[in-house]
């Protein structure tokens, strides 16, 4: 299982117009189904990201730590930690509250705000990369 993609330098537009030149804008992706780690991987690959994955909550939010990601798209139910609780300790950490959050769950976002709502984004599953792309698109500068 690989934990960390590299995109080639220059690829892309998001990277470009969102990180300071001296890094690549930074995905830390959080998955439970190795298909969709992938899934995302690609697309982000693809405009220019750096991305880190995780397979449970627990490990993105070390990864978190470690690598200060710009955006952690994240999917709400994972084993250890959820993704309600890796955005709420991202949020109240110094070195993470600044990513931007963007959710996916199999649930609506109806459901999802009140239980916690300083996201930046919401992918309701089943979703398509042509929505990702939109997500991507409105969170990508603050």
């Amino acid at each position: 299982m690989r934990s960390a993609y590299e995109a080639p330098n220059g690829a892309g537009n998001l990277a470009l117009e969102s990180a300071p030149a001296s890094r690549p804008f930074t995905v830390l992706v959080a998955d439970d189904d190795q298909e969709m780690l992938d899934a995302i991987a690609g697309v982000l690959l693809a405009q220019g990201c750096r991305v880190i994955t995780a397979v449970d909550g627990r490990d993105a939010l070390e990864k978190a730590l470690q690598v200060r990601p710009d955006l952690v798209i994240t999917d709400l139910l994972m084993p250890l930690i959820d993704g309600i609780g890796l955005a709420k300790a991202l949020r109240a950490d110094a070195l993470t509250a600044s990513a931007r959050i963007v959710l996916c769950s199999g649930v609506s976002e109806n459901s999802v705000r009140p239980l916690f709502s300083a996201y930046d984004g919401f992918l309701q599953k089943p979703y398509e990369l042509d929505d990702l792309h939109q997500v991507l698109g409105k969170v990508r500068v603050r």
